[in-house]
This record gives structure tokens, C-alpha cells and sequence, in this order.
């Protein structure tokens, strides 16, 4: 597993940021504590729920 940043996830959508958050974090689940591998699924996991925070804080266009 590799991190995956912020520019990465910035061209997701909402559904497949939610699937991957549930994938990572199945990752992180079956590796060993503070091995490399569980830090790096750590950092991915905290970049999705940054871009899923920015996305939920932008203004939305008005309805027509």
C-alpha cells in the first residue's frame, strides 16, 4: 500500500471516497500496529476524511 493524497482524492467522487475509506480501513484493521503499513493506511485514512471535511464545508450553488 502506498498514501494516497490529497490531489488524488480531489478528482474522487463522494461514493468512491466512501469506499475507499471502508477498504483502507480494512487494510489498517488486519495490519500489525505502528508496523509501516498501518501508518501509511493512518495517513490515508486522515487525507479522505480531510477531503471529505473540505468537500462538506464548500457552498453549494443555489437550487433553481
Amino acid at each position: 500500500m502506498r498514501v494516497i493524497t490529497r490531489a488524488e482524492l480531489a478528482h474522487r467522487s463522494p461514493r468512491e471516497l466512501a469506499a475507499l475509506y471502508a477498504w483502507v480501513s480494512d487494510q489498517v484493521f488486519n495490519t500489525r500496529y505502528e508496523s509501516p503499513e498501518w501508518l501509511i493506511g493512518m495517513i490515508t485514512l486522515e487525507n479522505i476524511r480531510r477531503e471529505q471535511a473540505a468537500r462538506s464545508l464548500r457552498p453549494r450553488p443555489p437550487c433553481p
